[in-house]
């Protein structure tokens, strides 16, 4: 795969299926004396609706500083509106939504880590719309991280159960759902060398050896200190219940850990609906008759869970268009991050 050239400064931008260890590499990137990537945010994709075709943002700008505020987590990334402000003061030519879309996380840099030369974004959903990424930024880079779906569904049902949800079937569905869709977007983009893809099983097993190939693509070197990344992370407080082990040194042990989360029906239910993409998955369906009945009423139960879902959330919007109740009309809440 040919290297991007030495002089690449941005953007680069982390995907993956949710809980893949899209943090875990933010955090990593993060580290490096000459990177610099935000927390966990969608802001470019929110306002593209509003603000991407316009010819010129300079005379609206108050008015999109004031949404991008507003973008669910763009808080985390610890920028004022004088910051933003100044960014524009002297500027003589048309500001193009890309354009600000790039000025914003070099303001990021430039406040977090001004010796830093290449900014990023990190946004797991991101990857089922490169295209809408690559048409802002056609040079860009993109860090595609894939796990396990059995332990991306370990950590999903960790999760949910810290949220006080149990409804098992349901999330492994939606991981179902979540997994093929990257995977297909991957491989929409296999041969593309724009867009490098990481393991997370060889990033924990091996990570100076995958962080040196992860460093070198975009053309810098590795910062040891990347290795102890868990020293100096940036993950915010009111995220540590879900990504608390970025703040802990990677263990080996994490890649199987799903095999005493899952019971026997969530991993063979897992295995069978990511079956195209994992290699001996779906073992459990071909297990005794009672099991593979008792598989089967597990998914039949998850579909018919997302449907429901899906008819009360389409319900809601309804009549929220309606005037039944108000909208909400938060930027941050997106088709993106609400279905499953």
């Amino acid at each position: 795969m040919p290297s991007p050239p030495t002089e690449f400064r941005g953007p680069l931008l982390i995907v993956g299926c949710q809980r893949s260890g899209t943090t875990l590499l933010r955090t990593m990137l993060a580290s490096h004396r000459d990177i610099a990537v935000g927390y966990e945010c969608d802001f470019f994709e929110v306002l593209a609706p509003r603000y991407g075709r316009l010819p010129d943002l300079r005379p609206i700008w108050g008015q999109f500083i004031d949404d991008l505020q507003a973008v669910n987590r763009f808080a985390f990334w610890g920028l004022e509106a004088s910051d933003l402000h100044a960014t524009i003061y002297h500027r003589a030519t048309p500001l193009l939504y890309p354009d600000a879309v790039r000025l914003i996380a070099e303001t990021y840099l430039q406040k977090t880590k001004p010796r830093a030369r290449i900014f990023g974004f990190k946004n797991p959903n991101s990857v089922e719309r490169l295209d809408q990424f690559f048409g802002l930024f056609p040079n860009a880079r993109v860090l595609h991280i894939t796990r396990d779906p059995r332990a991306v569904l370990a950590s999903q049902l960790t999760k949910a159960r810290c949220r006080g949800h149990s409804n098992s079937p349901l999330e492994t569905v939606r991981v179902g759902r979540r997994f093929g869709r990257a995977q297909r977007a991957l491989d929409r983009f296999s041969n593309d060398p724009r867009v490098l893809h990481v393991s997370y099983s060889d990033l924990i097993n091996d990570p100076a050896q995958h962080l040196q190939k992860i460093c070198g693509w975009p053309g810098v070197r590795m910062d040891v200190g990347m290795l102890d990344y868990h020293r100096t992370s940036d993950t915010p407080e009111a995220e540590i219940w879900q990504h608390a082990l970025t703040r802990k040194a990677p263990r080996p042990s994490r890649i199987m850990a799903y095999q005493t989360v899952l019971t026997p029906v969530e991993m063979a239910a897992i295995g069978w609906l990511c079956r195209r993409n994992l290699v001996h998955a779906s073992d459990g369906w071909r297990g005794p008759k009672a099991g593979r009945l008792a598989t089967a009423v597990y998914i039949a139960t998850g579909w018919a869970s997302w449907a429901a879902a899906g008819t009360v959330r389409r319900s809601r919007n309804y009549l929220a268009r309606r005037g039944v109740r108000p909208t909400d009309t938060r930027p941050g809440i997106t088709k993106a991050n609400t279905t499953g």
